[in-house]
C-alpha cells in the first residue's frame, strides 16, 4: 500500500500515521456488523434514577453502579446506586433476566448515593461493595455516611464502613465520587482509594488494609494528598511493567494525576513529567492496549469544546514506555466526546481490537441535550470510526456510569449505562457467533494470600496468529461505576489459542498452551509453586517439577534462577498445602 510521505504525520511508529490522501491502518478485511439493542425492560431492571440532590455541589453528576458474582453461582449480578432513595442489587437469573433482591439483601436505607466499586476486602471469597454517600434523607447532606457493604455469603449484606475506617475521606464536609479497590501495596489484601471533588473538602484518599477488616488513612504518608484536586475516577493499574499498580485518577479542572508506585508504600506524582494531565474536564477513564505493543495505554474522558488556545476533548495517552505517554485523541478520532463521562473499553467486535465506549450529556447545558453516547470502532493503525447510530446505540439520556459484563454468558460483552435522572439502560450485543472467536478468563486466587482475591493486580498476555494482547484484571472507575472482574479477548482471525500468560505480582508466572477458543477460562491458583493450577499446592505439583528436572527455565523454575533443580523443589515443599 502507498502514500504519499510529504504529507505525512507520524506518532510513535506503528501506533499512528495521518496523511492528507488517506489514513493507513492495519484493520482486518471483514468485519462484522456490530448491534446493540436496549434489554433493560425484558431482563426486569426497570429502574430510573430519581435525578434530586437539591443543593449539594455536582448534584447532576451522579447516577452509578457496579457489576459482581455476589452470590457465586458464576452469573454477574448488577448493583445500582441511588440518589435519595435505597440502592437496588439486581441478581442474575441466568436466563437473560434479573430479580431486584435489595430488601432481601438489606438494601432498605434511603441515602444520597453517589458510585460503587467492588472487591473481596476481607478475602471470604465473596465480592464486596463500597458505595459512596453525602448522607441520608435525615442527616442531610454530611460526611460519615460512606458504605461498605461486606457480603456475609447468606444473600445478606451489612454496612461495616463505620467499623472499617471508611465512612468518610472528608472530616469538614460531604464528598467522595468514584472509588477503586487495588492491591497498590501488593501484600495480598486490596485498599482502596476514593475520589474528592468538592473545593476544598480535601476529599482524595486513599485508605490501607490493615488485613483484619479495617483501613487506615495513608494518603499523606504515601505522597498522593493534594488539596487541589478534584478527582471523579480512580484506577490502580500497572502502566510501567513491574507489576507494582500505579495510581491513576481522571480529575476535573486539569486535575488528572499519573502516580508512580516507588514499591515501598509510595507513590511519585508524574502526571507533567509523563505527559499526561492535558484533560481539562477529567470525568472518567479506561486503561487497555490500544495499539497491541503490550503496555496499558490511559483514556480520559473530558468536555469537549472550542477554547482561545486550542480544541480540548477527550485524551488518549498512548504508552510509549518509562512512564511517558503521546496523547493522541484527536489524531486517532475519539477527542468528540461531548459532555464525556463514564467510558470502557471493549472489544466489541472480537477483531482483535480493543474499542472505547462512552456515555455523555448534560442536560443543564443547551449544547450537550440529547448527546449520542459513542462507540469508537478501533480500526487499527491508531485510528477509530465512530459508529454508535449505526450500531443501534441508541443513548441519548444523561449519561454518567458505565459498566461491561457478559450477562448472557455468550461471550460478547455487554453494556449497562446509568443515567442522570434517567432510565438504566442495558445494552446486549446482539452478534453471537458472528463475531467470531472470544476468550473470557476468571482467576481465583483465593488460596494464594499474598495475591489480591480475583487475581485483581494479574497480567493476562495471549498469543494467537502471532499478535499478542495485553490485559489487566483491575477493579478500576469508569465514572462512578465498576464493570465484571474478568479478562475478555476478542480473538480475531486467529483460529486457536497459542499461549496464555499470567504474570502476578510475587513475580510467579503460569502459561496455558494450545487452549480452545470460544470459553469462560476459570483458573484457581495458590500461588508460587502451584504448578497446575489446581488451587493446591501437592504431588501433582510436584510431579511436574521432577518431570522437568534439570530443564533449562520454564514455569517449574519457581526461583527464575534459569534452571530446574533443587532450589525450586525445596520453594514447592515450603509452600506444600493439602488444601486450599
Amino acid at each position: 500500500m502507498g502514500f504519499d510521505q510529504r504529507a505525512c504525520v507520524f506518532l510513535r511508529a506503528g501506533a499512528v500515521m495521518t496523511c492528507s490522501v488517506g489514513v493507513i491502518i492495519d484493520a482486518p478485511a471483514a468485519r462484522a456488523q456490530v448491534m446493540f439493542s436496549n434489554q433493560a425492560p425484558a431482563a426486569g431492571i426497570n429502574i430510573i434514577h430519581p435525578g434530586t440532590m437539591a443543593g449539594f455541589p455536582g448534584n447532576s453528576m451522579v447516577a452509578g453502579g457496579a457489576v459482581g458474582d455476589f452470590n457465586n453461582d458464576g452469573w454477574p449480578d448488577l448493583f445500582v446506586v441511588q440518589t435519595g432513595t435505597t440502592d437496588r442489587l439486581f441478581i442474575n437469573n441466568t436466563d437473560g433476566t434479573f430479580s431486584d433482591q435489595s430488601a432481601a439483601w438489606g438494601l432498605t436505607e434511603a441515602h444520597w448515593g453517589m458510585g460503587a466499586s467492588v472487591g473481596d476486602f476481607n478475602r471470604d471469597g465473596h465480592l464486596d461493595v463500597f458505595v459512596t454517600s453525602v448522607g441520608t434523607l435525615a442527616s442531610g447532606y454530611a460526611p460519615g455516611h460512606h458504605r461498605l457493604y461486606k457480603n456475609n455469603g447468606d444473600g445478606t449484606f451489612t454496612n461495616v464502613a463505620t467499623a472499617a475506617g471508611v465512612d468518610f475521606v472528608s472530616p469538614a464536609m460531604a464528598d467522595g465520587f468514584g472509588s477503586s479497590f487495588g492491591d497498590y501495596d501488593c501484600d495480598g489484601d486490596l485498599d482502596l482509594f476514593v475520589g474528592g471533588w468538592v473545593q476544598n473538602s480535601e476529599g482524595c484518599r486513599l485508605f490501607q488494609n490493615n488485613g483484619d477488616e479495617t483501613f487506615t488513612d495513608v494518603t499523606v504518608a504515601a505522597g498522593v494528598f493534594n488539596i487541589n484536586t478534584h478527582g471523579f475516577s480512580p484506577r490502580f493499574i500497572d502502566m510501567n511493567g513491574d507489576l507494582w499498580p500505579e495510581l491513576l485518577l481522571a480529575g476535573d479542572f486539569y486535575t488528572s494525576k499519573y502516580y508512580v508506585n516507588n514499591t515501598d508504600g509510595t507513590f511519585t506524582d508524574m502526571t507533567a513529567a509523563s505527559g499526561a494531565g492535558l484533560d481539562s474536564n477529567g470525568m472518567g477513564q479506561a486503561c487497555a492496549d490500544f495499539d497491541n505493543d503490550g503496555v496499558m495505554d490511559w483514556y480520559v474522558t473530558s468536555i469537549h469544546q472550542e477554547i482561545a488556545i486550542g480544541r480540548e476533548g477527550n485524551k488518549l495517552y498512548l504508552n510509549s514506555g518509562a512512564d511517558f505517554f503521546t496523547e493522541t485523541a484527536a489524531l486517532a478520532g475519539v477527542d468528540d466526546g461531548g459532555w464525556g463521562w463514564g467510558t470502557v473499553a471493549a472489544d466489541v467486535n472480537h477483531d482483535g481490537l480493543v474499542d472505547i465506549l462512552e456515555v455523555n450529556g448534560f442536560g443543564s447545558h443547551l449544547d450537550f441535550i440529547n448527546e449520542r453516547a459513542k462507540v469508537f470502532l478501533n480500526a487499527g493503525g491508531g485510528v477509530f470510526t465512530e459508529i454508535a447510530q449505526q450500531a443501534g446505540f441508541e443513548h441519548t439520556l444523561s449519561g454518567r456510569g458505565l459498566v461491561s459484563l457478559d450477562y448472557d454468558r455468550d461471550g460478547d460483552l455487554d453494556f449497562v449505562a446509568f443515567s442522570w435522572g434517567g432510565e438504566l439502560q442495558l445494552w446486549r450485543n446482539d452478534n453471537g457467533a458472528s463475531l467470531g472467536d472470544w476468550l473470557i478468563v476468571e482467576i481465583d486466587t483465593g488460596p494464594a494470600s499474598n495475591l489480591a482475591p480475583n487475581g485483581i493486580g494479574a497480567k493476562l498476555t495471549l498469543t494467537a496468529a502471532g499478535v499478542i494482547h495485553s490485559r489487566f484484571v483491575d477493579s478500576g472507575c469508569s465514572y462512578l461505576s465498576t464493570s465484571e472482574l474478568i479478562a475478555h479477548f476478542g480473538l480475531g482471525p486467529a483460529a486457536s489459542i497459542d499461549e496464555l500468560r499470567f504474570d502476578f505480582p510475587d513475580g510467579s508466572t503460569v502459561i496455558k498452551t494450545n487452549l480452545a477458543p470460544n470459553q469462560r477460562l476459570v483458573i484457581t491458583y495458590a500461588g508460587i509453586g502451584d504448578i497446575n493450577t489446581d488451587g493446591v499446592i501437592a504431588s501433582a505439583d510436584a510431579a511436574m517439577l521432577l518431570g522437568t528436572w534439570g530443564a533449562l527455565g520454564g514455569v517449574t523454575d519457581l526461583n527464575s534462577d534459569g534452571f530446574v533443580g533443587a532450589a525450586d523443589l525445596a520453594i514447592l515443599l515450603a509452600r506444600w498445602t493439602l488444601t486450599p
